[in-house]
């Protein structure tokens, strides 16, 4: 318990924001269109695990299958990730 107090006073310091739990379906649906594995795509999933909440993922992914419109959040992700190695 302690070793994760410390490691989550860690990434505190760092800035980091703790990553959302998402379902394991999220992620598999993720992955049909980036793959696990790939640096950018890894990148890309572990900010928007941090920056939005599972809710937010779904209602950005209908939002674009339905009306085209590309959440914020999923392009500063795709941005910062994009040259991922």
């Amino acid at each position: 318990m302690r070793t994760l107090l410390i490691a989550l006073l860690a990434l505190a310091g760092c800035g980091a924001a703790p990553a959302h739990d998402y379902p394991a379906e999220a992620r598999a649906r993720f992955a049909e269109g980036c793959p696990t594995g790939d640096p950018k795509c890894d990148c890309m999933w572990d900010e928007i695990t941090r920056t939005m909440t599972p809710d937010d993922f779904d209602a950005a992914m209908t939002r674009f299958k339905e009306k085209g419109l590309m959440e914020p959040k999923l392009t500063a992700a795709r941005l910062k990730c994009r040259e991922a190695k």
